[in-house]
């Protein structure tokens, strides 16, 4: 018995010789031993695991034939699979254009507000200038009543002489020489008194009527403020709401936000902001009251346009495209069974422009294992954007970039089935679905 088994662990040794797999850690090494009796029952065990998947793809494979039903049903659930996908196309380039054209009437907005915003301004400087003329006028004015004052003194005391002289013409009825030198000093008195008090009637007369123009100038200055101001505080109301909507459905803090883009913009000036610093003005009235408020909303959605224009809420794909896959669980199209699905998958012709979908600084740009060549953008309050399976990288690490700026091509690298553009949004290092910000950005953007 001994000879025989020694016989047959010689056979076997022949054929699976014994081997041995080291395993070092640190200062002690380890090995583990495969003899040949251990490796033919391996061997056995996979032979009979390849016979029974080998009869049981053939099975398979003659009951799919044996079934033609089958097969015109994968096919009728396939046309109906892509009849439906190119309707949600039709239906995506749709709300596409819909979005582009609110997009457009949002721009004509603005560029009304800020039209609007400048003759408002120019209107208070023009009635700062016409309060300050009503000032001079006024000073003018009180200054002719002043001289109007001293020559009615003039005039009294001209009486005072004349009475004088009379009660001197009384005394001296007898000198003909002193009266008549006496008389035609009191005429001349007289003319020069008149000629006073007549000039500073007529400039008294004249500083009266540009007053009153003035005065009228400046209540029909007031109306057409009035009017823009309200115009401009239902342009602001139009604009405004569309804005908070979009950042309260991603669940943006926006007063934090707020608070974080007032505290970068914070000087006076810049070419992002039109920033107006309402505490440097002085008003007074009721119209200017409302004035300072719309200024105030006019600045709360200023800072709102630069705040959304830093967090990913446009599409990154501008043309025609289809979505081939969403953000969650699903099958692995390389067979690898279920796996998340950290983004959005744009399908579209190779070369596809690709757009940055916020304002930002391009943190890699490269090949990466899996992504193919890649962009990684990091934005402000947390975001990050990747752009995965490019053909062609148009920007470099530290690059500062704008929402809508051309970065890349779409292609098929890394580990792809096919053409197309793999889209994440990162919010505080973890991956979260990027169609939260696009839904809630379509009627805006």
């Amino acid at each position: 018995m001994r000879n025989s088994s020694r016989q047959k662990g010689g056979v076997l040794s022949v054929v699976f010789p014994e081997k041995r797999l080291y395993i070092q850690s640190g200062d002690s090494t380890k090995y583990i031993r495969f003899t040949p009796v251990s490796q033919a029952l391996l061997t056995l065990s996979g032979t009979a695991l390849l016979c029974v998947l080998t009869a049981s793809t053939t099975l398979f494979v003659m009951d799919r034939l044996s079934s033609p039903n089958d097969v015109d049903e994968a096919v009728f659930l396939k046309s109906s699979y892509e009849r439906r996908l190119d309707e949600l196309a039709e239906e995506r380039d749709i709300r596409t254009r819909e979005a582009r054209s609110a997009q457009d009437r949002f721009k004509v907005a603005m560029d009304q507000i800020s039209e609007q915003q400048s003759i408002i301004l120019e209107s208070i400087e023009d009635r700062r200038e016409l309060s300050l003329a009503l000032g001079l006028m006024r000073e003018r004015l009180e200054e002719s009543v002043r001289q109007r004052d001293q020559i009615s003194q003039v005039n009294d005391r001209l009486v005072e002489q004349i009475n004088d002289v009379s009660d001197d013409l009384v005394r001296k009825q007898g000198n003909g020489e002193d009266l008549t030198e006496i008389v035609a000093t009191v005429s001349s008195a007289l003319t020069e008194a008149a000629a006073a008090r007549d000039v500073a009637n007529a400039e008294k007369a004249e500083l009266e009527q540009k007053l009153a123009e003035l005065e009228l100038r400046a209540l029909v200055n007031d109306r057409r403020n009035d009017e823009m101001v309200q115009q401009l505080e239902q342009t602001v109301a139009q604009s405004f709401e569309p804005l908070e909507k979009m950042m309260e459905k991603t669940n943006i803090d926006i007063e934090g936000v707020l608070a974080s883009v007032r505290k970068s913009y914070s000087g006076t000036g810049g070419g992002d902001v039109a920033t107006v610093t309402v505490s440097s003005r002085s008003f007074e009235g009721d119209l200017n009251e409302r004035f300072n408020e719309v200024m105030l909303d006019l600045d709360r959605m200023n800072l709102l346009r630069v705040a959304t224009s830093k967090i990913p809420y446009t599409n990154p794909v501008q043309s025609a495209y289809r979505f081939t896959s969403g953000f969650g669980y699903r099958r692995d199209p390389k067979g690898a069974g279920r796996r998340m699905h950290r983004g959005l998958d744009f399908a579209a012709a190779k070369g596809t422009d690709i757009h940055a979908t916020a304002d930002g600084v391009v943190e890699s740009a490269k090949y990466e294992s899996g992504y193919g060549y890649a962009i990684r953008i990091r934005h402000d309050f947390g975001f990050e954007t990747l752009y995965a399976h490019l053909s062609k990288i148009l920007v470099e690490p530290g690059q500062e970039v704008s929402r809508g700026e051309h970065i890349g091509d779409m292609g098929s690298t890394g580990r792809s089935t096919g053409v197309h553009l793999h889209y994440e949004v990162h919010l505080n290092d973890r991956p979260v679905n990027p169609m939260i910000y696009l839904e809630a950005a379509k009627d805006v953007f």
